[in-house]
């Protein structure tokens, strides 16, 4: 009995070593990858399987990955380079020669606006888009969504609303519902039109002026708010910042140039450096009389659009009623400054002061990581001397400037008439995209933090045994840019 006994013993101890040579063997051959899943993950998958995933768009470039041997959780561009990913294989098109055209002309400016992304993005720092694709962003737009879904996105801000950052969807947002005030706010300006111009009615004009004034400006906030994934600020705190932050920065742009030396208060060009600086000085009132503490960049790149926002509706109704007023109650008039004010204002206030804000957030987040988790401080003055906030302050300096004073140039260039128009619209159009390419760098940052926040979240929770509860759980974040000094 003792024999078998032994006998037994043995082969149950060599089974074991066996499976765990077997495995050693397979884990060195086939590398056993586990791909993040909400709040769990799946796999293993080996490294062709997760190139399969790749190619057949279940998984992207931001995609979280792990394996045994790893520190942490990485993204799957950080894991496997560009190379690790095959293009696609060429087919053969019997598209009609006039799509063909179209096509190559869409790829050049596909192309165009990538190696401008390259240009810009390198030059300032920022991190490169991960997952992100227009179509993807859009996709919501023309989807069916009911009362309730709407009003659980206005549901946020507050302590009992805020989620947890377990629940927060660390991926690119797709916004809709400020396509629905733009097209609400077109109807009440077409409606307005309609009462003052076509039957006369004077009393109709001033709700005309805010109609137009106020339609665009608030449509790109109300799509800030719909990227803020954290969704840790109230409607309420963004209305103050729209309405007061909007008044106070005309306030300090009036103020300002008391200060400033003759020359810059001269030309229209200086208009950048003063507005941008007063926009940026209310955004700062703004997070004083609300008690916010600095926690993510999307925080900034939201307060500063609605600030930007606000600005841009108050001075359009002033640009709108002084030209009508000017050409002695012409509608023509009225109709063409509005129009222009209305379809430009998504490149310049709204954006620019989004950019400054969130930098500005970029930094404070960056310095206090450099200072230490247990410092505490949500602010220091020395962000303002900061080169890293520098750097990308002054893009929003420059573009306002360059904005306001190209047509300096175009008259001393001597264009009119057509030409003139196309050259004015298609620089309009190119700092647009500069400002928006920082822009939404900005907000890969803050989506790339939101993540780093979760995987942190969930390993704490892990060691603990215990589930986050708190609603700011993981923040502060450290911004990517932390680590590269």
């Amino acid at each position: 009995m003792n024999e078998s006994s032994t006998e037994a013993e043995v082969a149950q101890n060599e089974r074991p070593q066996s499976n765990e040579i077997g495995t050693k063997n397979m884990t060195q051959e086939l590398p056993a990858y586990y791909v993040q899943r909400g709040d769990g993950y799946d796999g293993p998958y080996t490294t062709e399987a997760l190139r399969q995933l790749m190619i057949a768009g279940k998984i992207q470039v931001n995609s979280l990955i792990w394996k045994e041997g790893m520190p942490g959780w990485e993204p799957y561009a950080q894991v496997f380079r560009a190379a690790s990913i095959p293009p696609p294989l060429p087919q053969a098109s019997s598209e009609p020669v006039k799509d063909k055209e179209k096509n190559k002309q869409t790829n050049l400016l596909i192309d165009t606006v990538s190696k401008l992304d390259s240009l810009v993005g390198g030059a300032v720092g920022l991190e490169e888009l991960k997952g992100f694709s227009w179509k993807k962003f859009f996709s919501a737009v023309l989807k069916h969504h009911g009362d309730e879904e709407l009003y659980n996105v206005f549901h946020c801000g507050s302590s009992r609303t805020t989620p947890k950052i377990n629940e927060v969807s660390a991926d690119w947002p797709t916004p809709w519902i400020f396509t629905r005030v733009l097209v609400y706010g077109i109807l009440l300006s077409l409606l307005f039109g309609w009462c003052a111009i076509s039957k006369g009615n004077i009393h109709s004009y001033p709700a005309l002026i805010m109609a137009v004034s106020l339609t665009v400006p608030f449509t790109v906030l109300i799509l800030f708010f719909e990227i803020n994934i954290r969704r840790d600020i109230s409607m309420y705190n963004v209305i103050r910042a729209f309405v007061g932050g909007g008044a106070v920065s005309l306030v300090i742009t009036l103020m300002l140039p008391i200060f400033l030396p003759d020359f810059m208060t001269s030309g229209a060009c200086w208009a950048g450096p003063v507005e941008e600086t007063a926009k940026l000085m209310a955004v700062l009132v703004v997070f004083a009389l609300a008690r916010m503490r600095v926690n993510h960049i999307l925080q900034g790149v939201l307060l500063g659009g609605a600030v930007g926002a606000g600005f841009a509706a108050f001075e359009t109704a002033g640009y709108v009623f002084r030209f009508f007023i000017a050409s002695r109650f012409n509608d023509d008039a009225l109709i063409s400054i509005a129009l222009l004010r209305g379809f430009l204002a998504p490149f310049c206030h709204v954006v620019w002061t989004a950019i400054s804000a969130g930098a500005l957030c970029r930094v404070i987040l960056i310095r206090r990581s450099e200072r230490g988790a247990d410092d505490q401080a949500s602010f220091d003055a020395g962000v303002f001397f900061d080169k890293r906030f520098l750097r990308l302050f002054l893009i929003p300096v420059v573009l306002h400037f360059t904005w306001n004073g190209s047509g300096t140039l175009w008259d001393k260039l001597g264009l009119s008439g057509e030409i003139l128009t196309i050259t004015e619209y298609s620089a309009f159009a190119l700092l647009g995209v500069v400002a928006w390419i920082v822009a939404l760098r900005l907000i890969q940052e803050g989506i790339s933090d939101v993540q780093r926040a979760k995987i942190a979240s969930n390993q704490q929770a892990e060691q603990s045994g215990t589930t986050d509860s708190t609603p700011n759980a993981g923040l502060p974040l450290e911004s990517a840019a932390a680590k590269q000094g």
